[in-house]
C-alpha cells in the first residue's frame, strides 16, 4: 500500500477527476445519433414561409420561393406547404405555393416546386438553379382537380420506383395520383411526368355516419418498397395497394378498431414494419381533441401509443405530424408548448416546436427547435 506516497496521491486525484467527469457526462441526456442526420423542411406558421434545417435543429435556412410578379409589393405568397423531402438522389424539398395580389383573396399563380439542398463548407444552401418549377397537365380526367394544386405528397424511396404520390382536391373529390420523377445526368430533379390517377379517396373509404364532415381525408405516405400508399380517408387510415404500374389493386382498412378516434398524418417507418400517425377522439362537430402520436405494427395490427402525459416533456398539447428517423428507432413530431413570451414577433400565436421521442415511447420527448415567440414550426417532413 502507498497511502501517503506522492505518486499514489496523484493517481488518486486523476482517478477522481475521471470518475467525476464520467458522472457529469452521464447526467447529460444524450441526443440520439439518428437525430444528427438528414434535413427537416417545414412551414413557419408565423410568417407563412418555408425553411429547412439539419435533423438536430441547426443550420436553419429559408427555402427559395418563386419570384413575385412586379411590382412585388402588390403580391403575396399563399398556402406554402412542404410536400416531402427526397430520400434518394440529391436531397431535395418539393413544395406547393400560391401567389396572389394583396388586395385580393384569389390566386394569380400556383404550382409545385423543387429545391435541391447542398452542404457547402459546412453550411446548408439551396442549389443555384432552385427553385425548379414542376408542371403537370391540369387535365387528368377529373373535373375540378388540378394536380399542380396538390397539398399532400410523398416520395417513394424504392431504388427502382422513383415516383411521387400526390393528393389534389376539389369540393367533391380527393384524388390520389402518382407521377414519375424526372432527373438529369446529375440526378437533379427537373420535372414530373407519367401522371397516373390511382383513385378518388372518398370512393375507397367509409364515412362516419355520426359526423357530418369529411374528416381528415388526403394525408399520405408511400411505403418504402413502393408497393402501397397509406392514406387518411374520412377518420381512418387505409392501405392502398398498387401494382407495378401504380394502378389500384385494392385497399384495406388499417385502423379498424379505433374506438371513436380519428387517425391521420400517417408516416411509414423506413424499415417498412410500422406506420406512425396522429390520433384523437372525434367531437360531435367533427374535430378532434387531445391528439397524440401512435404507431401500428403492420405485421400484427397492434397499435401503440407513443406520446403520453407521462413522457410528453415540453410537448404540452396537439402532438402531431409524426416523422421517422433513418434507423426507425425515433419519431419526430410537432406540438404546442405551454407558453409563448409576450412582445415577440409570433407572440399572438400558440407556439409550436419540433420534438423527438423513442419510437416505442420509452423516452421523454426532447425538443429539437427552440424558437419560442420568434417562429412557429409546423407541417414538417424529414428526409435523409
Amino acid at each position: 500500500m502507498c497511502l501517503l506516497h506522492p505518486s499514489c496521491e496523484r493517481s488518486f486525484r486523476m482517478l477522481r477527476t475521471i470518475t467525476l467527469s464520467v458522472m457529469v457526462l452521464g447526467a447529460i441526456p444524450a441526443r440520439p445519433a439518428s437525430a444528427q442526420t438528414g434535413v427537416i423542411a417545414f412551414q413557419d406558421h408565423c410568417n407563412g414561409l418555408l425553411y429547412a434545417m439539419r435533423g438536430d435543429g441547426t443550420g436553419r435556412m429559408p427555402l427559395p420561393l418563386p419570384p413575385l410578379p412586379q411590382p412585388a409589393s402588390e403580391y403575396r405568397y399563399s398556402g406554402a406547404r412542404v410536400l416531402d423531402v427526397t430520400t434518394s438522389g440529391p436531397l431535395t424539398v418539393v413544395y406547393y405555393v400560391g401567389i396572389g395580389r394583396r388586395a385580393s383573396s384569389g390566386l394569380t399563380d400556383f404550382g409545385l416546386f423543387a429545391v435541391q439542398l447542398n452542404e457547402v463548407n459546412g453550411v446548408l444552401l439551396p442549389d443555384s438553379a432552385s427553385p425548379v418549377r414542376l408542371t403537370l397537365p391540369s387535365d387528368n380526367g377529373i373535373v375540378g382537380v388540378n394536380p399542380n394544386s396538390a397539398r399532400s405528397g410523398s416520395f417513394s424511396s424504392a431504388e427502382d420506383h422513383d415516383r411521387l404520390a400526390l393528393v389534389a382536391e376539389s369540393e367533391t373529390a380527393s384524388v390520389l395520383m402518382t407521377v414519375s420523377v424526372d432527373r438529369d445526368e446529375s440526378s437533379r430533379i427537373t420535372g414530373l411526368s407519367d401522371l397516373t390517377v390511382v383513385a378518388d379517396l372518398y370512393s375507397l373509404g367509409v364515412p362516419d355516419p355520426s359526423v357530418s364532415t369529411t374528416g381528415f381525408t388526403g394525408t399520405i405516405d408511400y411505403s418504402p418498397d413502393g408497393s402501397s400508399i397509406v392514406a387518411s380517408i374520412y377518420h381512418d387510415l387505409w392501405m392502398v395497394h398498387l401494382d407495378g404500374f401504380s394502378h389500384l389493386v385494392g385497399a384495406d382498412l388499417l385502423t379498424a378498431d379505433s374506438n371513436g378516434a380519428a387517425e391521420w398524418n400517417p408516416s411509414y417507418s423506413p424499415d417498412g414494419t410500422r406506420v406512425a400517425y396522429t390520433a384523437g377522439p372525434v367531437t360531435t362537430s367533427g374535430g378532434v381533441r387531445d391528439t397524440d402520436i401512435y404507431s401500428v405494427a403492420l405485421g400484427t395490427g397492434a397499435s401503440t401509443r407513443v406520446t403520453t402525459k407521462q413522457n410528453k416533456g415540453g410537448a404540452a398539447s396537439a402532438r402531431d405530424r409524426a416523422m421517422w428517423t433513418a434507423n426507425s428507432a425515433w419519431i419526430g413530431f410537432t406540438a404546442y408548448t405551454s407558453s409563448t413570451p409576450r412582445k415577440l414577433p409570433c407572440s399572438a400565436l400558440v407556439n409550436s416546436e419540433i420534438f423527438l421521442i423513442k419510437a416505442d415511447g420509452s423516452s421523454t420527448a426532447s425538443q429539437i427547435t427552440h424558437t419560442n415567440g420568434t417562429s412557429v414550426e409546423g407541417s414538417p417532413k424529414w428526409g435523409f
